[in-house]
């Protein structure tokens, strides 16, 4: 688990707590995500494992309920561009 990009995620999406950031996850149909290069934000599928950051030029935008291997990473969706 990536605890300080986590608590990261949550101060930056006004969360108080990692724990309650990972609650508000659990019940919605999207998931703040998080890019480790450079700490961008973007609300994202709970499975999303490598999600497309722009600025970054990289395929890094991780869900929190991946990170918190709450989604385990084998069962997590990678980013495929269409062909």
């Amino acid at each position: 688990m990536n605890t300080a990009l986590l608590h990261t995620l949550a101060k930056i999406e006004g969360f108080e707590s990692v724990d309650a950031l990972l609650e508000a996850a659990m019940l919605d149909s999207v998931c703040p995500g998080i890019c480790p290069h450079c700490d961008y934000t973007t609300e994202v599928e709970p499975d999303q494992l490598n999600g497309w950051r722009e600025s970054c030029n990289a395929n890094t935008v991780e869900s929190a309920l991946v990170l918190a291997r709450v989604i385990p990473k084998t069962c997590a969706r990678k980013y495929r561009p269409c062909k």
